[in-house]
């Protein structure tokens, strides 16, 4: 032999399954035999016979006579290919009947039938020969040869360097329940230990190849978010995630990452302090080993406390500006306009909190009250998640002050003065998040092609009060934008005919009558802003 260890080469990856095939189990006569068939099981405990009858059943052990197990016998390197093949479910090809080893031929009785196992242990790089040319089939393995065999299946990197060589590989086994007990690594391996470490290390590796939640933690930065992430790749055309505070159910959207291992969860509103969990769901439960995780979000522990930013708005109450919102035409209606807490010509007073260090820290809803010092100036409004928001009546200034409280501390009053003008509301800049369009986006009724402007060129419209409006927001309050749509360079097929026509409605949606292959579409603000999109309907 080349050393008193067995000489072995890791593989760079093993992508195996829990349980091996049936492709090389045993005759259905030997497969139906459990512990009760062989009289040297007779007198071991109930928890062994119930490893050996599930290895069996397997096909990954077989007794070494029709009525004896063997349990005391020593393993043999043959033996233990066959195990280390089968426990990973590595490629056995049965039709294998030469070795590469020169002490390994089909006419051996006694090893011959291990050729496709070791054939196959060798090409996975899990066992090697002793020499280049022999296997030594028939020689005994110790606990720390099948220690470091069982551990490179799972992939595990293991250090021969030290003071015995197995001394890593034995500290990992132990840890992991696969060493076996009340063993040195020097002692020879029986086919009890065999069972009962193969066993444990099917079930360790059947843990790494299921799915499990590996992290699930609020992120610091956004606090209506979660990532969660997995041990390995995810189907994420069925998986399903639940995110729970308590018992309730927290309403999110899921943005996979491209590699299907990590996601993150978006909640509708800010998470409140309390414990929450995440569940797994919608895969088949045997892909799966762990489902659900869970973190905790506290109330911040604040430095400071401000309002952020300053507040100038338009006068559109009293100006009559909410009067053109009569809620046709894609338009919205006058009760949400004039809603503080609903109407986008509205500000949030955004409540600022840094940690003693100066860094911001994302919290959510904290306002408990907010009052205006003169509401025929500046109309204020509190949300059921404790958002404030101010929205302009008339010309002047006045006094906004917003009673807060994080957690469980002392409620602090903080104050800000918003500034009322009577300045129109005009967009200051336009911004088209598509510039080419095709009939992907559109609908076609009775040979007219029709779509909406808005959303077809995601539009995004920014006013001189920094108010910033997007595709349906824009629609809805163009009371106020005053945008509108025209088209240049309608064409049309010279061999069909005249050329079509596009309209657009008072709602934005455009409409291709006829003979039309393409066009310009321009949205234009009031004060001459524009953006063009190109249309194709060829």
């Amino acid at each position: 032999m080349k050393s008193t260890k067995l000489t072995m080469i890791a593989t760079a990856a093993m992508a195996f399954s829990l349980f091996t095939s049936a492709a090389l189990s045993l005759p259905a006569s030997a497969a139906a035999k459990t512990s009760a068939d062989f009289t040297d099981l007779a007198g071991s405990d109930a928890a062994l016979k119930a490893k050996i009858d599930a290895m069996i059943a397997a096909g990954i052990f077989e007794g070494v006579s029709d009525n004896t197990f063997g349990i005391t016998q020593n393993m043999t390197r043959a033996q233990f290919a066959k195990v280390a093949t089968l426990i990973y479910n590595i490629t056995v090809d049965p039709a294998v009947k030469v070795s590469s080893f020169s002490d390994v031929n089909a006419n051996d009785a006694a090893n011959g039938w291990a050729i496709p196992y070791i054939e196959a242990a060798k090409k996975a790089g899990l066992i090697d020969g002793v020499t280049d040319t022999t296997f030594v089939p028939g020689d005994s393995v110790t606990t720390a040869q099948l220690d470091t065999v069982l551990l490179k299946g799972l992939g595990k990197k293991i250090s021969m360097t030290g003071s015995p060589w197995y001394a890593d590989a034995v500290k990992q086994a132990t840890e992991l329940g696969i060493h076996p007990i009340s063993k040195s690594g020097d002692q020879p391996a029986n086919r009890a230990d065999l069972v009962l470490s193969s066993y444990t290390a099917q079930q360790v590796f059947g843990d790494q190849t299921r799915i499990s939640i590996t992290k699930t933690q609020a992120s610091s930065s956004d606090n209506k978010k979660v990532q969660v992430t997995f041990n390995k790749k995810v189907d994420v055309s069925k998986a399903t995630l639940t995110l729970k505070n308590g018992s309730t159910v927290v309403p999110t959207t899921t943005e996979w990452a491209s590699d299907g291992q990590s996601v993150t969860l978006t909640a509708t509103l800010a998470l409140a302090a309390g414990d929450y969990t995440v569940t797994l769901g919608g895969l088949d439960a045997s892909t799966v080993q762990t489902t659900t995780g869970s973190f905790s979000v506290t109330a911040p522990s604040a430095g400071n406390i401000s309002i952020n930013g300053t507040y100038t708005l338009a006068s559109v109450l009293d100006s009559g500006l909410t009067d053109a919102a009569t809620g046709s035409n894609g338009l919205v209606n006058k009760i949400t306009a004039e809603d503080p807490t609903l109407s986008k010509l509205a500000k949030e007073i955004e409540i600022k909190v840094t940690s003693a260090s100066g860094d911001p820290i994302a919290i959510p809803g904290v306002v408990q009250s907010v009052h205006s010092s003169d509401s025929s100036i500046a109309k204020v409004g509190l949300t059921s998640d404790h958002h404030a928001y101010v929205l302009g009546n008339k010309p002047g200034t006045a006094d906004i002050s917003v009673l807060v409280q994080i957690g469980n501390g002392e409620a602090k009053q903080l104050h800000v003065t918003v500034t009322v003008k009577n300045d129109a509301i005009t967009a200051k800049e336009i911004k088209a998040g598509q510039t080419s369009i095709d009939k992907t986006v559109m609908t076609v009724t009775g040979g007219v092609y029709s779509f909406n402007a808005y959303s077809a060129m995601d539009l995004t419209i920014t006013d001189n009060y920094g108010i910033t409006y997007k595709t349906a927001d824009i629609k809805g309050y163009n009371f106020a934008l005053g945008t509108l749509f025209i088209t240049n360079d309608i064409k049309g097929n010279a061999a069909v005919g005249a050329v079509g026509t596009v309209s657009i409605d008072p709602d934005g949606t455009v409409r291709v009558t006829g003979n039309v292959t393409s066009f310009e579409l321009t949205a234009v603000t009031s004060t001459g802003e524009k953006v063009t999109s190109y249309v194709t309907l060829n």
